[in-house]
């Protein structure tokens, strides 16, 4: 007995699904452009964690570089700046590749509005605000590895401004 009752309020708790407005070719249409906008943000977010990595490499390169350089300042006034201007353009790429994510999300925004209120509901399950939050977080932390590498990298090499 107690399942029965279950299942009724299950039933009547249950929202009824509005399906789409659109016309068949249209809603197709919109479900490809949904598909590629969320393919465009695996592909930023893929490029975004590569610039990382590749900065954090050249970080290490440079420090290796260095280990060669003898009592020549202006090469280690090079490895420094060649250091800061790799860290302003990470830093550029990894935040241009936040904006293109973010425009991205923006269109599935639109063509959700657009889609039956099940795929409505499925969406809101995660607040903006609670994505926002988590997105913006780990681009500090990529901003914040970039300059903490930089400034290992100048106290690296600031033992070879004295030799």
């Amino acid at each position: 007995m107690a399942v029965q009752e279950i299942a009724r309020a299950d039933e009547e708790s249950e929202v009824e699904n509005v399906p789409s407005e659109l016309d068949e070719l249209t809603h197709a249409e919109m479900r490809m452009l949904y598909a590629e906008s969320t393919e465009s943000i695996r592909y930023a977010k893929t490029r975004q964690w590569r610039a990382l990595s590749g900065i954090l490499l050249i970080f290490g390169g440079l420090m290796a570089l260095s280990r060669f350089i003898d009592n020549n300042a202006q090469l280690v006034n090079l490895v420094v700046a060649i250091s800061f201007l790799c860290s302003a353009g990470g830093i550029y790429c990894m935040a241009l590749y936040q904006a293109w994510q973010n425009t991205e999300r923006e269109k599935l925004r639109e063509i959700g509005g657009h889609l039956s209120s099940y795929s409505m509901s499925v969406r809101a399950v995660k607040s903006s605000r609670e994505a926002n939050i988590h997105r913006y977080t780990m681009l500090v932390f990529m901003i914040v590895g970039v300059l903490m590498a930089n400034v290992l990298l100048v106290l690296f090499v600031s033992p070879l401004f004295n030799q």
